[in-house]
């Protein structure tokens, strides 16, 4: 029996081994899932912080892409306006040039209102038996406005309707410059 008694005694030391073994086993698990858990949870962390910084500078980019929609937007409804203007300039300038050349059809139209006050100027000052005025007048004229422009004859030449008026206007202005010198001769007989 001794050897029966000897035996178990054997047995449980081995047991407490193993047991003490199998305690450092579960210990030493345990501390490997709670490392994981935080590891784990660090990563997590880190992502969650990349994804927001990415998200944050996604929706800037989004708001920076809908600023140049809306400039581009902008520019469009600017140049639709402009354009539509533009046209309208060119009907009313109604002229071959204005087709393709707006300026210079604009500044053709404003040196004919300019040669139209001109005239009319003329024509006041020989309504009012001013010879002399007139004459300055016409003089400043053809100075700026070629007498070929002026008929029209010129490549950059007025229209018709000046043409007339300034030949109308011109002849009207030799006869009286012709009855004034009449007028002098006339007194001194």
């Amino acid at each position: 029996m001794d050897e029966q008694n000897k035996q178990p005694e054997q047995n449980k030391p081995e047991k407490k081994l193993s047991r003490t073994t199998l305690t450092f086993y579960i210990v030493g698990l345990f501390s490997v899932a709670i490392a994981l858990i935080l590891i784990s949870y660090v990563a997590q962390s880190r992502a969650d912080k990349q994804v927001e910084n990415l998200s944050s500078q996604l929706t800037q980019q989004q708001t920076v892409a809908q600023g140049a929609t809306q400039k581009v937007e902008d520019l469009q409804k600017q140049y639709d306006i402009q354009n539509t203007a533009l046209d309208k300039v060119r009907k009313t300038l109604d002229s071959e040039q204005a087709a393709t050349d707006v300026v210079g059809a604009t500044e053709q139209r404003m040196e004919e209102r300019e040669v139209y006050q001109y005239l009319a100027q003329i024509g006041v000052s020989l309504a009012a038996k001013q010879t002399a005025d007139a004459r300055k007048t016409c003089d400043e004229m053809l100075t700026k406005y070629s007498e070929e422009r002026l008929l029209g004859s010129s490549k950059d030449g007025f229209d018709e309707n000046i043409s007339k008026l300034f030949q109308s206007v011109k002849a009207a202005l030799e006869q009286a410059e012709q009855a004034q010198d009449a007028e002098p001769n006339d007194t001194e007989e």
